[in-house]
């Protein structure tokens, strides 16, 4: 049985579909609000760095909510305001 199969749609109709895509994908990115638009944003290495743990550790630490964490598809950012308050609350 083949699984590929050709199917013709309208371009609003794909319109459609790319929207509601990235409002599922985006409705999880959390927009900073006005007192965090300057506020210091580091990459997971940085973060994990930061806190000595590995990146692993960190996409743990994101999963069990444990660490708040912006960004789309894996690519994770850290308010560094966020991991000062992690570490001091994690001792």
């Amino acid at each position: 049985m083949n699984d590929n199969a050709l199917i013709l749609i309208s371009n609003q109709q794909l319109f459609e579909l790319i929207t509601q895509a990235l409002i599922g994908v985006l409705k999880d990115v959390p927009y900073p609000s006005p007192s965090q638009q300057n506020e210091e944003l580091l990459t997971r290495n940085e973060a994990a760095e930061m806190l000595n743990v590995t990146p692993t550790t960190l996409t743990k630490y994101v999963k069990q909510g444990r660490l708040k964490a912006g960004g789309a598809d894996r690519k994770y950012l850290f308010m560094k305001s966020d991991l000062l308050k992690f570490m001091f609350n994690r001792k």
